[in-house]
């Protein structure tokens, strides 16, 4: 039986634990989370719920703080798993909707981005764990991967995939072009390139449109000129709720990902960054890990630089070959001119510290104005 390490008991953690446990293939699972008190009542609720269904999969929980890379990487190295899902973050990039709309909005407006710090610290901790355990699993990234898993690259720490943001787009174009075509959604292939920022556009104040791919297929038919693509993207994306509801269909994305790099059979799928690239694309998954899968009329280069391009809309102007991550200018001054944070750019090996530098400016800025 496989082995499977769940990092992280928030939001989509906790989906992901709930939805693998009723699957009478669940791998065996180590739940790891700092807090214990918490982490392990979330766990008793799953295996509990799981019993009602008859089926008693193996979990366990192990109490970590993945600030400290020599424990999580004896860890790692004692439970030897196949495969490593990371849901921790320091900061939900969706904190900012709790402020007054006037100044959610203008903070939004900064990007997601701006958020890179907080999404970045802790995966940059457990990818430098597990380099050191010497254990070699895949590693599934939750943490905004369209732009953590690029910037973990450029030092040599790349998970192997991301999931959601293209893979939640992709499964809405599919169902709205089945609703507007009155075919079975079985029957429709969508090729997809597309950054996070097309999952934020349509949702989130403040957001740009961005470049995009998309190429749809009708019993393999092409029936992309049949619609208006920008409306298409946008009206897919505003089938799910509003808020975080959506979160569930992200553990779905993740619990897909996970199956297909236990497999030996490539599957293809969407997924964002493979290996580190920016923003999302078509790939093949499998044990033997992600490979591209991009149609004829399209380029790796071309794809790339549809999501680089992206980047700069999301709050990120580049990622330099050491690791500096550069924010645009639109992205430094409002952050500035809001929360006091002056920095032109940060370091993937001290996104750590720049984390906890950013959410404390935050936590200042938003005290009085947030009511609980």
């Amino acid at each position: 039986m496989s082995k499977v390490m769940l990092f992280g008991l928030g939001e989509v953690g906790t989906h992901i634990l709930e939805f693998l446990v009723r699957d009478p293939k669940c791998p065996e699972l180590v739940v790891c989370d700092v807090n214990k008190e918490v982490s392990e009542r979330r766990v008793n609720n799953a295996v509990i719920g799981a019993a009602v269904f008859k089926l008693y999969p193996k979990v366990t929980f192990k109490q970590v703080d993945l600030v400290n890379v020599d424990t999580t990487a004896e860890l790692i190295k004692e439970e030897k798993p196949d495969l490593i899902i990371n849901c921790a973050v320091l900061q939900t990039w969706h904190v900012i909707r709790k402020l007054p709309e006037e100044q959610y909005k203008k903070l939004s407006s900064a990007s997601l981005g701006a958020w890179l710090p907080a999404q970045l610290g802790l995966i940059h901790q457990l990818m430098k764990a597990v380099k050191k355990s010497g254990v070699n699993p895949h590693v599934i990234n939750t943490a905004l991967s369209d732009m953590t898993n690029p910037a973990l690259d450029k030092v040599g720490l790349a998970p192997t995939i991301g999931i959601g943001n293209v893979d939640v787009i992709e499964a809405a174009v599919r169902t709205k072009v089945s609703r507007d075509l009155n075919v079975s959604i079985d029957v429709v292939k969508v090729y997809l390139v597309a950054h996070h920022v097309w999952w934020v556009y349509p949702r989130e104040a403040g957001y740009k449109k961005g470049p995009y791919y998309v190429k749809v297929l009708v019993q393999d038919n092409d029936v992309t000129e049949q619609f208006d693509t920008d409306q298409l993207l946008w009206d897919a994306v505003k089938l799910y709720p509003p808020y975080t509801e959506f979160t569930t269909v992200s553990a779905n994305s993740t619990i897909r990902n996970m199956y297909a790099l236990l497999n030996p059979t490539p599957t293809f799928m969407h997924a964002p960054a493979p290996h580190g690239l920016p923003g999302g694309y078509p790939v093949m998954l499998s044990k033997e890990g992600a490979e591209l899968a991009l149609p004829d009329d399209i380029t790796v280069d071309e794809a790339i630089k549809i999501n680089e391009d992206c980047n700069k809309i999301d709050g990120i102007e580049r990622i330099e070959d050491d690791g500096t991550v550069v924010y645009p200018e639109y992205t430094q001054k409002i952050l500035k001119e809001m929360l006091g944070f002056d920095r032109a750019s940060f370091n993937v090996e001290d996104s750590l510290e720049v984390a906890f530098e950013l959410m404390g400016k935050y936590k200042e800025f938003s005290k009085g104005l947030i009511v609980t």
